[in-house]
């Protein structure tokens, strides 16, 4: 920005400003009237098209690591129930070996000997101790005792296993983050670079919609590959088979619909569990119908619905990861409702004029306060806050404002 010094002025100046000017705009880097034509509008394109396969695909690493290192917390979760079940049964039983020594001694009139610690129960010497005052009339039998015992060895080493492969996984969950969250910030640098203007957004949607085409043309040979392996079982195998290719030709369009410029090529649905969430009735025609990116800024994202989260719960939504402060914005015109949430922290629910419901979760914090919204307008900003260390939007899809459905092919197409 410049301003005007007082003084005379002589008539060259204007002129000769104008130069100047001119040779700033052609020499300096990452002014808007950058040569975007013919090759150089697809090159440009093709390294920013890199750049977000690159941060996707750290993104989807990072999202399973999340989902292995979630996976385990749930395996420690059950192997401590065990060792605890197992430890208060070898206590219960140590106490019913206890009572059946105590009326040994009191029947024969000998002293009563040291009874030592459930850590030393199993010992060799224990048991023998145990034995010579039981006389074969225990309630519980020792061998019985010795067994528990042997559980109860088994529960630690596997506890502390799992705590071990808990550790390693937490450890390259932070590393895989750190590398994400690196790649989204190279991703703003290249995309800062190479001017993303009218020309290179046109070689964008054409890389893109090159990409859906091969991604059909995948989908549909391994559909009929997988009819042609199936045609020559028995009925009964064929008609079991068919629903297997229906449901995998349904994922493969899914997918293949999602578009490629919010999503790498190689990155696809991380591993659902059985349990994967689904929506109760077909999504409206409408639902995400003219939306806009959320995240107004450089993001990197994957497909995790369905992937294992703390606590039990399948993902419902899509992680899209992005420098703190970024703006988030409505994806259509509604209204929005600002709430915080035990899990996602600062969130928004924004009822869209189609009738669909959006869910934004981690915001650092919002903008403005609850009202109607036009498509567009910044409703808050990039953030960690809940159950999260991440910079991050999570961001779900309820058409007709009921369950969820999976979102990653609705912003992968407008992201």
């Amino acid at each position: 920005m410049s301003r005007s010094v007082g003084g005379s002025r002589s008539p060259g100046r204007p002129i000769a400003a104008l130069i100047v000017l001119a040779l700033v705009t052609i020499t300096m880097p990452g002014v808007v009237g950058a040569d975007h034509s013919g090759d150089a509008a697809a090159q440009a394109a093709q390294e920013i098209q890199a750049a977000r396969d690159r941060a996707n695909a750290a993104a989807q690493a990072m999202s399973d690591a999340e989902s292995e290192l979630d996976q385990l917390s749930l395996d420690i979760g059950d192997a401590q129930t065990r060792l605890t079940a197992v430890e208060a049964e070898a206590s219960q039983m140590r106490a019913g070996l206890q009572q059946d020594a105590l009326r040994s001694f009191a029947n024969s009139g000998s002293a009563l000997p040291l009874l030592i610690d459930l850590e030393d129960a199993n010992d060799e010497i224990t048991a023998e101790r145990l034995a010579s005052v039981a006389r074969g009339n225990a309630a519980v039998e020792l061998d019985d005792f010795d067994a528990v015992m042997d559980e109860v060895s088994a529960a630690k080493s596997d506890l502390e296993k799992q705590q071990s492969a808990t550790d390693r996984a937490r450890q390259n969950f932070e590393d895989l983050q750190a590398a994400a969250e690196s790649e989204v910030v190279r991703l703003a640098q290249v995309e800062k670079e190479r001017l993303i203007d009218e020309q290179v957004e046109h070689e964008l949607e054409r890389q893109r919609q090159a990409r859906q085409q091969q991604e059909a043309a995948a989908a549909a040979a391994a559909s009929a590959a997988a009819a042609r392996s199936g045609s020559g079982t028995t009925a009964s195998s064929s008609s079991s088979s068919s629903g297997s290719s229906s449901s995998s030709s349904g994922s493969s369009s899914s997918s293949s619909s999602s578009g490629s410029s919010g999503s790498s090529g190689s990155s696809g649905s991380s591993a659902s569990p059985a349990s994967t969430p689904a929506p109760s009735s077909p999504a409206p025609s409408n639902a995400g119908s003219g939306m806009a990116c959320p995240v107004a800024g450089s993001r990197a994202f994957s497909n995790t619905w369905g992937a294992s989260r703390s606590g039990g719960r399948s993902h419902e939504g899509v992680d899209m990861i992005s420098p703190g402060g970024t703006p988030l914005v409505a994806v259509e015109s509604g209204s929005v409702q600002f709430k915080q949430t035990r899990l996602g922290g600062n969130s928004v629910w924004l009822a869209g004029a189609s009738g669909t419901r959006y869910f934004y979760a981690h915001l650092s914090s919002f903008a403005g306060s609850s009202r109607g919204v036009s498509r567009g307008e910044v409703i808050g900003y990039v953030g960690a806050t809940g159950n999260t260390t991440t910079n991050h939007l999570h961001f779900e899809v309820h058409p007709g404002g009921g369950r969820a459905v999976n979102p990653y092919p609705y912003v992968a197409a407008v992201c």
